[in-house]
């Protein structure tokens, strides 16, 4: 086990970047803005001796490459196929022709809504063909704020976990175990996370006041409606 556990890889990236690690130690990094066309000569760039073949890897990609929507399921949509169909669908809606190039991805479980995320297929093309030439065992892709909402440590009926890296926010708010609304967005200044808060918490009827919202990559600020902030989530 403990031979598995240090030859597991994780490789990070995104349009500022990226950075490949092995249990916390950091391998190799690159902090210039990466372009999808030069993602396959980033990955080129990672010196071989750090990729050693049959290796685990895992892959978190940077939220500013990440789209969501919180989706309906109407109760004549049943199967997997009819589920793809809606997904792309609205994800076409609200962000345009663009999404037809994108791969997307949904939490499959039978529910009234589903939460869904997308990014650009050529991410996912290059990634399994730079693995497969390395001989390496792609593992996982995650959005890096899916990572960090999936290792929360936080108990609340009405709530939120929000994320800033490089600029860009991304935030979703939950009630009653239900998705409300994920969505990311750019902004530089933690202190304009109250006015995001207020926007999207306007767009929903019902009572929606006194929620805790969790936050990592930035300080604690005053927020609309009695909610509260816990600082320092960590993944």
């Amino acid at each position: 086990m403990s031979l598995l556990s240090s030859r597991a890889l994780q490789l990070d990236l995104g349009p500022h970047g990226l950075q490949l690690a092995r249990a916390g130690q950091v391998l190799h990094a690159s902090a210039q803005v990466l372009a999808l066309q030069a993602l396959p000569a980033a990955l080129d760039a990672l010196p071989p001796a750090a990729t050693p073949r049959r290796a685990a890897l895992s892959v978190g990609i940077d939220n500013a490459w990440v789209r969501w929507q919180v989706i309906d399921i109407p109760p004549a949509v049943s199967g997997r196929e009819e589920r793809a169909a809606l997904v792309r669908a609205r994800m076409a809606e609200v962000f345009g022709s663009a999404a037809q190039g994108w791969a997307v991805a949904w939490d499959d479980r039978p529910a009234s809504t589903v939460l869904a995320c997308a990014l650009d297929a050529g991410v996912l093309q290059h990634l399994q063909a730079w693995t497969t030439a390395r001989g390496l065992r792609l593992q996982s892709v995650q959005p890096a704020w899916l990572r960090g909402y999936a290792a929360l440590r936080g108990d609340a009926a009405l709530g939120g976990y929000a994320e800033l890296s490089h600029g860009w926010l991304c935030l979703g708010l939950w009630s009653g175990g239900r998705w409300l609304h994920v969505r990311g967005e750019a902004m530089s200044d933690p202190a304009g996370l109250a006015t995001v808060l207020e926007r999207r918490l306007a767009a929903f009827d019902g009572d929606l006041d006194g929620g805790r919202l969790f936050l990592r990559g930035m300080p604690a600020v005053s927020l609309p409606r009695g909610w509260q902030c816990v600082a320092g989530a960590d993944r």
